[in-house]
């Protein structure tokens, strides 16, 4: 019975499958519109822009240079961005912050970063665009001479030896092979822009191959028939020079992948649509102007001429404020972009409270004050240097030994132009509106006497007041201060320095010592 049941189900689901296959094929096929192919150059055949940020590095490579780019590539991951675009238009700066700018764009696995020399990428500036996955560069840019020390033309680097020279050149030798390995480049030409005495020449064989062969090479292989590159030097890169190229000849070498004309053209050939130009804001570059010799120099007239004014009128609060102002950007701007190092900054600190002592406790100006004078100085002139790489020989790298010209020459500078100052500060500051203010008047038997706060009275033959002469101090004196004198018929007051520590106003002093610039006094006993 089941037997049947399930041979009479069969049959009749075949019957209304052949019922449904007849009636398919027997009707008219629906009719169906046509689609117009789309045009070839219309945004369906063509890939998605790419996300893309710009990222600037110019002027001098300095610790601050370093972090600016390592911020901005934050940002660029923040902002979505899947390529850099990094353009390069420096001299180059300090080796240490070119080094830890290589190895930093080394390690972006997630970003791919095209090197977009601007207008010249030299010396650690060769380093960080060698770093990027490629290289393009405007019709007019130029890459090479990476050197870390100044070379004789006779290949030695001066006051070094061929074993101190190879370690000088060591680390950017390494850095520059890792980065040709890494993207293609032939290691012969990226060692020639760091060593001198490295002749590279380009050759082609019967076959059209092409290849960078060394000296010993050359004469090897155009025994066999190999030739000079047409169209390139010959050698590429001689004994005497360290190797600096323009765009064509970049290119030719395959160092730069292309040109554009500007990084937004580069982008629009690459099909990078740029979400931001990350390039340096304004408060960046005030700070590369602090940096800078010229402001420093005056930074350094400020401090002293404000260091004066406060040691001879003090209590008034403006010309400290202004001094450790001007301290605090003289000694912050070159610890931010890593020329001062920590011991420069104690040296110049060590060295003002020698000069304090000096002036407001130990009489006289001995041992103190010459040791103060060295470190406040040497101090300052070492925050023009940068942080060169530990190794003999130091001192005759071309960075540093610019460092200690510009340093000592802004100090020198400054100094003459704050005496000069001064002099005029004590001649005509009371004629001069709203710094009168700061002039003390004493009133005495009916007359006004306005005396200079902090000048030296003195007569033709002697300086006032005499050793010796009583007086009250008008001010609290920590240790200096204003104290009042006899003159003549009169009473007049005049800035004093307490050998003795805290004196407090009201008390009776005496003068024991009176010098053009300096008075000093303790209490009458």
């Amino acid at each position: 019975m089941r037997e049947r049941f399930a041979y009479i189900l069969a049959l009749a689901l075949l019957l209304v499958v052949s019922a449904s296959s007849t009636a398919l094929l027997g009707a008219d096929p629906a009719p169906v519109a046509p689609v117009a192919p789309a045009p070839l150059d219309s945004a369906a055949t063509q890939p998605a822009a790419k996300p893309a940020v710009v990222i600037t590095v110019d002027g001098p490579i300095d610790d601050y240079t370093r972090d600016k780019m390592i911020r901005r590539f934050a940002q660029a991951r923040a902002l979505g961005a899947g390529t850099v675009v990094l353009q390069i238009d420096t001299y180059g700066g300090l080796v240490t912050a070119g080094l830890d700018m290589s190895r930093f764009l080394k390690a972006q696995n997630d970003l791919h970063v095209i090197a977009y020399v601007h207008d010249k990428a030299i010396s650690a500036g060769a380093m960080i665009a060698l770093a990027c996955d490629e290289i393009v560069m405007s019709p007019s840019a130029t890459i090479g001479d990476a050197a870390p020390i100044s070379v004789a033309p006779t290949g030695q680097m001066q006051g070094l030896g061929a074993a101190e020279r190879a370690r000088a050149e060591s680390p950017i030798l390494a850095d520059f092979r890792e980065s040709a390995e890494r993207n293609g480049y032939s290691p012969l030409l990226a060692e020639a822009m760091v060593a001198v005495g490295r002749v590279v020449y380009w050759l082609e064989g019967p076959g059209g191959q092409r290849q960078f062969v060394t000296e010993q090479e050359y004469n090897k292989l155009t025994a066999e028939g190999w030739k000079p590159v047409a169209g390139a030097p010959s050698p590429v890169d001689g004994p005497e020079t360290l190797l600096t190229v323009h765009t064509g000849l970049a290119t030719k070498l395959g160092l730069a992948k292309g040109q554009a004309l500007t990084a937004e053209s580069l982008a629009a050939d690459r099909r990078l649509q740029i979400l931001a130009d990350l390039s340096p804001g304004a408060g960046e570059k005030f700070i590369e102007v602090l940096g800078s010799g010229i402001a420093r120099t005056v930074l350094i007239v400020v401090f002293l001429l404000s260091l004066y004014i406060a040691m001879h009128t003090p209590g008034h609060g403006m010309a400290e404020a202004v001094a450790a102002i001007s301290l605090c950007v003289l000694v912050g701007v070159p610890l931010l972009t890593g020329y001062a190092q920590w011991w420069e900054i104690v040296a110049i600190f060590v060295g003002m409270v020698l000069l304090a002592l000096e002036i407001f406790v130990i009489p006289g100006f001995g041992v103190a004050g010459i040791i103060g004078t060295v470190l406040l100085l040497g101090g300052l002139i070492m925050t023009f240097v940068g942080n060169g790489p530990g190794m003999p020989g130091i001192w005759n790298l071309p960075a540093i030994q610019q460092g200690l010209r510009t340093g000592l020459t802004s100090v020198i500078v400054g100094l003459i132009c704050s005496l000069v100052l001064a002099a005029w500060i004590r001649r005509y500051l009371p004629k001069v509106p709203f710094f009168n203010r700061l002039i003390l008047t004493t009133t005495s038997g009916g007359r006004a006497e306005t005396t200079p706060t902090g000048a030296t009275l003195q007569d033709p033959n002697d300086i006032w007041p005499f050793a010796g002469t009583v007086g009250i101090a008008t001010t609290d004196l920590r240790p200096g201060g204003e104290a009042e004198f006899p003159y003549a018929d009169d009473r007049r007051t005049h800035h004093v320095v307490s050998d003795s520590g805290f004196v407090e106003a009201g008390t009776k002093i005496v003068v024991r010592e009176a010098r053009r610039f300096r008075v000093v006094v303790r209490p009458v006993t």
